[in-house]
């Protein structure tokens, strides 16, 4: 006699029982995820906060470092704890000779020995340096613009061994009329100006100022890095000091005793998936023609 085929299943208890498990399982795998995106996204801002103080980094002692302030190179009251305003240097060269009004140039040579012009505007300043036995004076003459030269061009070394026979050199039109100064070193410069900003976004920026000479202001400032924590005393912020170690006060009106800057980075913390980073940096520059 057949006897029936018995069918197994599960029971209720055991349905609930496999249920609340793969809740428990769901519940870890998604806590897990849920950390680890947090991490993830924790250390994507940190990426992108050292990015930002990377490039600030670097190039902040680009035109820092060769600054003399005993000359002049930081503007009067305008080293201050958001900004500074400096006399950067385009160009260098050497006057070979010329005329009261056209100087006649050699600049510096370039990578693979060629000569280069500078890119020079209206208004920018040239500063020939008239050196003596006791001391060194830049004097200063206002330029119209550079041009290819029509004269010849060539100049000695520091021993005099060797001459040097420039095939293409620049004259640079003057707007003050000088004493021809031949064979000695000139430097041409514009007015810039870094600064600490707050944006159109309320987040704080560093910037940078170019001059306008055909204006004579200041072009509209362009952000180079950030965000970074607001500019003041605890913040993202310049200070200066003397070659005895002893802090300048912001906006002084004598710079000229200015030997170290340093820059004070700090990132933004108060934005973005992860509010609790924040990185920071001190940029120290020892300017190098100090006195």
């Amino acid at each position: 006699m057949l006897k029936p085929r018995t069918r197994h299943g599960f029971t209720l208890a055991e349905i609930v029982v496999t249920l609340v498990l793969g809740a428990i399982v769901l519940g870890l795998v998604s806590s897990i995820g849920s950390r680890l995106q947090r991490r993830l996204a924790v250390e994507s801002e940190h990426v992108v906060a050292r990015d930002q103080l990377a490039s600030a980094a670097e190039v902040l002692p680009i035109d820092l470092r060769g600054l003399s302030p005993g000359d002049g190179d930081i503007a009067p009251g305008e080293a201050r704890d958001s900004s500074i305003q400096i006399r950067a240097t385009l160009a260098n060269a050497i006057v070979c000779g010329g005329s009261p009004s056209t100087l006649t140039l050699a600049t510096y040579l370039a990578a693979g020995g060629r000569f280069i012009a500078p890119s020079v505007q209206d208004g920018d300043t040239a500063w020939l340096l008239s050196a003596t036995d006791t001391s060194d004076v830049w004097l200063p003459v206002r330029l119209r613009g550079v041009h290819r030269a029509t004269t010849a061009c060539s100049f000695a070394d520091a021993n005099a061994s060797r001459v040097f026979d420039v095939a293409h050199p620049w004259a640079a039109d003057l707007r003050d009329s000088i004493l021809v100064l031949s064979r000695t070193v000139m430097r041409i410069t514009r007015p810039l100006r870094f600064s600490f900003y707050r944006a159109a976004d309320s987040r704080w920026y560093l910037g940078l100022r170019t001059w306008n000479g055909a204006s004579r202001q200041f072009n509209t400032i362009q952000p180079i890095s950030g965000p970074f924590a607001p500019a003041g005393d605890r913040g993202t912020r310049f200070e200066y000091f003397d070659a005895l170690g002893n802090h300048v006060s912001s906006g002084a009106l004598d710079t000229r005793a200015i030997a170290r800057l340093e820059g004070v980075l700090v990132t933004d913390a108060s934005a973005g998936v992860a509010a609790a980073v924040r990185e920071s940096v001190v940029v120290v520059v020892a300017l190098r023609n100090r006195r």
